[in-house]
């Protein structure tokens, strides 16, 4: 019985990363920590910003995420607001990137290097062999931080974004 509730309790914090901790890309002080059900309005803040008033991911798609089996680590950086979020899934040995949004006042600032890079300490530490995500064919800018973080392209994902019917750019990195 108890099986069946254990999905409804949030799981621990990812402890040897010492979450919450400071970070300071540039001259502010921001602090990263583990997102919770409580922060989805927040999350569904910046995806507005993000994405001109669209949400491609909805309240009960945050929320499966964050209650799911698998292991999974969703982190967000904030300083009176939340600025920025990350997140991916584990299935085998690949560290699935499932979101990563940085709010347009915060693009380039480093932040979304910083959540690539924790998740890819995360996913070390669960033995991946490779992270991947998919990425609009659009977001020209996305792809080249992806590609500077050491992301290859392998496929074309075609009407992969339901809202748009946008292709996606399916991309791998393999880990050291």
């Amino acid at each position: 019985m108890l099986k069946k509730f254990k999905a409804l309790f949030p799981k621990p914090p990812f402890k040897s990363a010492g979450y919450p901790k400071r970070i300071y890309p540039g001259h502010a002080a921001w602090f990263v920590r583990e997102v919770t059900n409580d922060d989805i309005k927040a999350l569904l803040a910046v995806e507005r910003n993000v994405y001109h008033g669209k949400l491609p991911w909805t309240k009960s798609a945050f929320l499966s995420e964050l209650i799911s089996p698998l292991p999974h680590l969703y982190l967000c950086v904030e300083a009176e607001a939340i600025l920025a979020f990350g997140g991916c899934r584990i299935i085998g040995n690949d560290a699935h990137i499932t979101n990563i949004a940085v709010d347009p006042d915060f693009q380039g600032s480093g932040i979304g290097t910083f959540l690539l890079q924790e998740l890819e300490h995360f996913a070390k530490k669960n033995g991946c062999l490779t992270m991947s995500l998919e990425v609009r064919l659009s977001n020209r800018d996305a792809q080249r931080l992806y590609r500077k973080l050491g992301y290859v392209s392998r496929a074309i994902k075609t009407a992969y974004y339901d809202q748009t019917n946008e292709d996606a750019l399916d991309m791998v990195k393999y880990i050291d």
